[in-house]
């Protein structure tokens, strides 16, 4: 089973670097620079427990069985003109990317749905790190996604019903991605002293949502996994703002900016 994995970041370099590790036959693209200086230098992952170093392939050729794709959302032209090259009807593509707007976009494509979560982030050109212990990957059921992860000690869940999985992430990475952005403050610092917007937020985003969801129970548990993360965990969107880079701020709250309540901070952030 040959395996691409679209992007070297938090995610992308995070999957790479372990599907490498457990032996199978994997590529990992980027941009050039990334994928010249890991060609020659390899991948270095910084787990909570364990570091790692690792050699893997960055050079594209012939059909893969699965791509992933773990970049951001605002690179998927570029990822669109890979998937025509190295892929066909049989191959499995699995999005990894924060948000829900983004999977129409792959309805020429043997798409599979899936999100993740995990605090990882990219601290060097080839260096990956992994700030907790949290993982959880969830994908649409299928028997190749089920032999590749099945070759890993990740946590993976192989979804009967991805959509509510989906939107369930999707609850908890919008609200943080848009309050830490807002206050320029982690996770935990916007839980502690605005917790009452978030909680708002929450409340706004299970109107919108096209699936039924308990609504005092989603409150609870993106409260207490927010509270659990470490004081300086900051989510992706935060850094990109903080760093003047392009963000997702539209593929991540660009569905939701119909309610008043949730415009406010995109009107603010869009500035």
């Amino acid at each position: 089973m040959r395996v691409l994995v679209i992007g070297a970041g938090g995610v992308g370099g995070y999957l790479a670097g372990v599907f490498a590790k457990s032996n199978i036959d994997i590529t990992l693209f980027a941009t050039s620079k990334t994928n010249k200086f890991i060609q020659k230098n390899g991948l270095k992952i910084i787990d909570k427990n364990e570091e790692f170093s690792i050699c893997l392939k960055t050079k594209l050729s012939g059909v893969y069985d699965i791509i992933i794709v773990a970049t951001k959302a605002y690179n998927l032209d570029d990822v669109f003109f890979i998937l025509k090259k190295y892929s066909n009807k049989d191959t499995i593509i699995l999005p990894l990317l924060n948000g829900v707007s983004h999977f129409d976009k792959f309805k020429d494509y043997n798409l599979k749905k899936g999100c993740i979560y995990i605090v990882s982030h990219k601290i060097d050109i080839n260096v990956i790190h992994k700030k907790t212990d949290t993982f959880f990957l969830c994908y649409e059921k299928d028997e190749k996604l089920d032999t590749l992860f099945s070759q890993t000690s990740l946590k993976v869940k192989s979804s009967q019903n991805i959509d509510f999985d989906i939107w369930r992430k999707y609850l908890f990475i919008a609200t943080f991605a848009t309050l830490t952005s807002f206050y320029k403050k982690p996770m935990k610092w916007v839980v502690d002293n605005k917790e009452d917007e978030v909680i708002e937020f929450v409340k706004r985003m299970i109107k919108l949502a096209p699936i039924k969801f308990d609504e005092t129970k989603e409150i609870t548990r993106i409260i207490k996994q927010a509270k659990n993360l470490p004081d300086n965990s900051k989510t992706s969107m935060q850094i990109d703002f903080e760093q003047n880079k392009p963000t997702e701020l539209e593929n991540i709250v660009g569905y939701l900016k119909k309610d008043d309540f949730i415009y406010k901070f995109y009107k603010k952030l869009t500035k």
